[in-house]
């Protein structure tokens, strides 16, 4: 069982609400989010063991992606040619980059479950891993506000090890950082992160961030990549200066085009700044990747074909020659382009009619970069809700998605994402999802 919600005590129950109705309003302050009606009253809670778990699946099928890539290709351009992504897909690329573990600095897998069945039906590989700094102190907020309560102080709750301190881990390791290394966090005011069209209010946002760097020894700051220049000497400039490093907090996909990107690729090419990660990370998050791992089932490891079987939904890249069973078995499939994010043009094929599946598969088949995914009809989870507006409190069993964070192989961390009452299946913060941490019991 994943939450144990209904497995604590009644009084325990009791108290976590009591506690999570005169908090949510802290404990959401500031917490990027499309949601403007719902906030939860607590968040998910999971046994520790359980969490040991799936972070243990995220990295076997981390690792088994980057093996497959390398029995394709050697270096990054051999592996865009191999999805079938044309030049210039991947903002940034090196084409010559080696196919190394450097580029699973960053790995945040979304994980189903099924009768308590965990599926691995994305994953995230990338230093552009969002929702670390709001789901650890989503976490922390509602531990602080249950601290003085007699019942809730003889739980044992904890929160996992921070995803914000094993990022910074990561990169300070991955890039060698001095203590008079400057480093930003670079992020894109084009992109659909709540509120990050606005650059002044984004560092704002964004400075507790900031200053927990600063708290680890790292001359840390925030910036758009759309503001970046180059001084006269090549180097990479923020608003106060020359940098040395980059956190690359921008999917290298579509990437609004700007001077700064331009200066950053100048600054990369020329190695006058050191970035985590290559944007060659990125590949390996196409989904068509997932099709390979069931391709290579008989090469692989007993013990890691077993972690593909039971915890791999079956993928395979859809072509013309599957269509026919693509339409035939639609109640038991989903649609998803190989390389998009956020949700974007995801088609659940149980939850759709016979003539929009077959559209979507017409469709996707016309625009080729499509996967087909084995359906994992999802475990619910019981959340209680409260109305921002009118303060009426509402139990709702709502579909979720579980995404625990490896940075630099060490896990740290979940991305909790649920629905809200009425909603519909695809849990996504772009379409309203709410976002929590994740408290654990010994």
């Amino acid at each position: 069982m994943t939450d144990l919600w209904n497995t604590l005590p009644e009084a325990t129950r009791t108290a976590l609400l009591a506690r999570g109705a005169d908090s949510w309003r802290t404990v959401y302050d500031g917490v990027a989010t499309h949601n403007k009606q719902w906030r939860p009253l607590r968040p998910p809670i999971m046994a520790a063991s359980v969490y040991d778990d799936f972070t243990a699946i995220s990295a076997t099928v981390s690792r088994l992606i980057l093996t497959a890539c390398r029995q394709r290709a050697t270096t990054a351009g051999e592996l865009r040619e191999a999805l079938g992504m044309p030049v210039g897909a991947i903002d940034l690329l090196d084409e010559d980059l080696p196919l190394t573990e450097d580029l699973l600095g960053g790995v945040r897998a979304d994980i189903l479950l099924a009768d308590g069945t965990p599926y691995m039906v994305e994953a995230n590989i990338d230093s552009a891993l969002g929702g670390a700094h709001d789901s650890d102190g989503i976490a922390a907020r509602f531990l602080a506000a249950y601290v003085g309560d007699p019942v809730l102080d003889a739980v044992g709750l904890t929160a996992p090890p921070s995803a914000v301190d094993a990022r910074y881990e990561a990169v300070r390791s991955a890039l060698s950082l001095s203590g008079t290394d400057r480093l930003a966090m670079v992020f894109t005011t084009g992109g659909t992160y709540p509120g990050s069209q606005d650059g002044l209010a984004m560092i704002k946002l964004l400075e507790g961030f900031s200053e927990r760097g600063r708290q680890l020894g790292l001359d840390m700051r925030v910036y758009p990549v759309e503001w970046l220049t180059l001084d006269d000497t090549g180097r990479l400039c923020v608003d106060d200066g020359p940098i040395d490093a980059v956190l690359r907090m921008f999917v290298p996909q579509g990437t609004k085009p700007s001077a700064g990107l331009d200066a950053l690729g100048t600054a990369v090419q020329t190695g006058a700044i050191r970035i985590f990660t290559p944007t060659a990370s990125w590949l390996l998050a196409s989904k068509s990747i997932f099709a390979w791992l069931w391709d290579d089932l008989d090469t692989l490891d007993p013990a890691d074909a077993d972690v593909v079987r039971r915890h791999v939904p079956r993928t395979q890249v859809l072509s013309p020659a599957l269509r026919a069973q693509a339409i035939a078995d639609q109640h038991e499939l989903v649609l998803k382009p190989s390389g998009s994010y956020g949700g974007v043009g995801v088609v659940v094929g149980p939850e759709v009619s016979a003539d929009e599946w077959q559209h979507a598969v017409d469709q996707a088949l016309a625009e080729t970069g499509y996967i087909l995914q084995k359906y994992v009809p999802v475990d619910r989870l019981t959340m209680q809700f409260v109305d921002m507006e009118t303060g009426a409190v509402e139990e709702s069993d709502v579909p979720f998605c579980l995404a625990p964070y490896l940075f630099g192989g060490t896990p740290a961390g979940a991305y909790l994402r649920f629905a809200v009452p009425g909603a519909g299946p695809v849990v996504n913060v772009a379409q309203g999802a709410l976002t929590s941490g994740l408290l654990l019991l010994p």
